[in-house]
């Protein structure tokens, strides 16, 4: 089956966690002293972060951790940085300390989804996608169904994904999530509702190469040639050097010779 599609976003850096003020000077004995040492630290860290230094921003965060274990952002921080370097069992280890020391910490609940899926650990993507999705906040929620709708479709339970595809439509329509559930009902051999959540995936993207392929390959089994290379033609002018473009003028090619 053809690929579906995950839409991950590119994990920055540099976040929503305000900057706090600088130490003072002198010791650092008293546990105050100890957290505005590490306060300053963790924004020295997101700093060398923004220039993408990130030997300089590593050794910040492990600093602040180190005067400040407690602080349950800076695990956080740390584990995005290992993260984004492909470390994940060190990422995964400071997500989780993360939650112990705050259960409300959405984002940490996301990123060990995303981490989770990644691995195809898909019940454990689950797991975390719904804590994420229980506390309140979600940023882009549609996006979370979008992946808890991936992670049962690939454990087989078909059912439930098309469940979480809808959600994620009534939250907000997309194009992408609309070829996903096209494709999901293609795999099972529902082809009228294929094509119909695939049209609007086009609706919605007019220049979604790849929903003009696999709507051209629907038209295709109905031997309705004309519509299918409507279809293969913009898959085509849209991406002309995809791999979709180069399968759609093969079919063009075999379409030709028949006539």
């Amino acid at each position: 089956m053809r690929a579906l599609i995950w839409k991950v976003p590119v994990i920055m850096l540099l976040a929503i966690f305000p900057f706090f003020g600088c130490a003072t000077s002198g010791s650092v004995d008293s546990k105050e002293d100890k957290q505005e040492l590490a306060q300053k630290k963790f924004k020295e860290a997101l700093q060398f972060g923004s220039l993408n230094q990130k030997s300089k921003m590593l050794k910040a965060l492990n600093e602040a951790i180190e005067l400040n274990p407690k602080e349950a952002s800076y695990h956080f921080y740390l584990g995005r940085a290992y993260y984004v370097d492909g470390n994940t069992e060190k990422a995964e280890s400071e997500f989780l300390q993360s939650i112990q020391l705050n259960s409300l910490f959405k984002d940490a609940y996301q990123q060990l989804g995303q981490l989770y899926m990644q691995r195809k650990d898909w019940e454990n993507a689950i797991q975390y996608f719904n804590k994420d999705l229980q506390l309140s906040g979600t940023r882009n929620p549609q996006q979370i169904y979008n992946w808890l709708a991936l992670c049962h479709y690939f454990l087989g339970q078909y059912d439930q994904a098309e469940i979480e595809w809808k959600k994620a439509l009534n939250i907000k329509e997309n194009a992408a999530i609309h070829l996903n559930l096209g494709l999901a009902y293609r795999h099972r051999s529902k082809f009228e509702l294929a094509k119909g959540s695939m049209e609007k995936a086009i609706q919605l993207k007019p220049r979604f190469a790849q929903a003009h392929f696999e709507l051209a390959q629907l038209y295709t089994r109905e031997n309705k040639q004309d519509k299918a290379k409507e279809h293969f033609k913009n898959a085509i002018l849209f991406s002309p050097s995809s791999a979709f473009a180069k399968q759609s003028r093969e079919y063009l090619e075999k379409f030709s010779q028949k006539n």
